[in-house]
């Protein structure tokens, strides 16, 4: 029996700030508070020179005398590309959630040919690991941790969520709620027998075992975070494959949500932090999970 699907309206119609703390879904004025207070550029969480994040960090107006909840960018790029830094990446939504007083974290992984997906993955459960031992320095709440991924970047988060062993060996502990943006490869044992890019092959081989070692929905196990998943509607693929997917985590009593977007791949990453829609049904799930 098809599991029901989790409405965004109701998880919208219980976004709640926290006291003290006014939510505002339009684009922010320009002030002080738009621009990090400080940022750590470079930190390295691993020993290699591609395990490194940007720290942007919040100003002390912002905070309400809270720590700040912590959102983790993961960039897109094929598992072969990409980078923390890139303006689509981060820049709108550094200008969106700092005035509203969270710390971000925009990482980097190793990717092909040096690391495969699942090698990728683990390394952000290690960022994930020491972003939660470097809160406290951050004045930042390990226990009000978010993640926002991209299209490759979207699958490393979903197969780190997915996988409870994988977690273990890295240190993560689950966040709060995954936010991914026109993800990939929720289930590779049914993408790839069927026609799909040549960088599938490049990042998954022709070895079925290791399909199943890299999809998330084969190795879904244990409690997941909360799961919004932004698809665009200018191709069926996105939406179809994510309602897939959360259709079977809701199966497994998690939550999920699906909100289409008229918008291209790379637009349904790059105006997240606009004054549109997807920001603002954003926020709203984010905001609904604080823990307060």
């Amino acid at each position: 029996m098809r599991a029901p699907r989790l409405l965004l309206t109701l998880l919208l119609a219980t976004a709640l700030p926290w006291p003290g703390m006014t939510v505002s879904y339009a684009a922010p004025i320009a002030t002080a508070s738009t621009f990090p207070a400080a940022v750590l550029a470079d930190q390295r969480y691993g020993p290699d020179p591609a395990q490194i994040a940007d720290v942007y960090l919040p100003d002390a107006s912002t905070q309400h005398g809270r720590p700040a909840p912590v959102l983790v960018v993961v960039h897109g790029g094929s598992w072969k590309g990409g980078d923390k830094a890139t303006p689509d990446v981060v820049q709108d939504k550094l200008a969106y959630w700092l005035p509203r007083g969270y710390a971000v974290v925009s990482v980097n992984t190793r990717l092909m040919p040096q690391a495969r997906p699942a090698a990728q993955a683990e390394d952000l459960g290690r960022a994930i690991a020491w972003i939660g031992q470097q809160a406290a320095r951050w004045q930042a709440d390990p226990d009000n941790l978010f993640v926002m991924g991209h299209s490759s970047g979207g699958h490393l988060l979903t197969l780190l969520a997915a996988d409870a062993a994988m977690r273990q060996r890295t240190g993560a502990p689950l966040w709060r709620a995954s936010i991914i943006l026109d993800g990939a490869g929720f289930d590779l044992l049914d993408v790839m027998p069927r026609p799909h890019a040549p960088f599938y092959d490049e990042a998954f081989g022709a070895d079925p075992a290791e399909w199943a070692q890299a999809s998330p929905a084969a190795q879904l196990t244990g409690p997941q975070p909360p799961a919004l998943f932004v698809c665009s509607t200018l191709r069926p693929d996105p939406c179809r494959r994510a309602q897939r997917y959360a259709d079977l985590l809701t199966a497994q009593g998690g939550q999920a949500a699906l909100f289409g977007v008229a918008r291209n791949h790379a637009q349904v990453n790059a105006d997240v932090g606009a004054d549109n829609e997807a920001t603002r049904a954003i926020n709203a799930f984010i905001t609904a999970r604080l823990q307060r």
